[in-house]
């Protein structure tokens, strides 16, 4: 059987971690994301700059590598003093795009997550396991980005390509 799933290979992202309080988030986004997301493990999107909730102090913002430096400068030259920790990581993590008719097979047998879209929404993001290792899962369009710490990427590469 012949399965309709495109991988690309292991890409980098502009990532930030920030932490803080949504008061003091909202402050240092502004112009960056229209709101904060509404609720814990789901996200925002301004283009292609996405904002995760992620813990109830933890947020992650990822953009466009292209966009790294500008975005690094408007975070910290943004009203706010110390009221917020933002902390360049878009090294740290390489990010997977899975897309085709059969992408949730895939996604399926890499993380143990309920993936039905009635479970997890298109403004659905979690931290979760996949292949057994730390995994950023959220939804792009009619497929999925996979996120997994860098030092993993070619682990979970292999896993992928092997499935199908």
């Amino acid at each position: 059987m012949a399965y309709d799933i495109r991988i690309s290979p292991p890409q980098r992202h502009a990532l930030f971690d920030l932490r803080g309080t949504p008061q003091a988030l909202a402050k240092r986004l502004q112009g960056i994301v229209p709101d904060l997301p509404a609720r814990p493990c789901s996200l925002v999107r301004q283009g292609a700059v996405a904002l995760m909730w992620l813990a109830p102090s933890r947020w992650w913002l990822m953009a466009p590598q292209e966009v790294e430096a500008d975005l690094e400068t408007t975070l910290m030259q943004a009203s706010g003093g110390h009221d917020a920790a933002i902390t360049l990581i878009s090294d740290t993590q390489a990010f997977f795009s899975l897309s085709g008719r059969d992408a949730g097979i895939a996604m399926s047998i890499a993380c143990p997550l309920d993936l039905h879209p009635t479970a997890f929404a298109a403004d659905s993001v979690a931290m979760t396991d996949a292949f057994g290792v730390r995994a950023l899962v959220l939804r792009e369009g009619d497929g999925w980005v996979l996120g997994v710490e860098q030092s993993f990427a070619r682990y979970v590469d292999t896993q992928l390509r092997q499935i199908f």
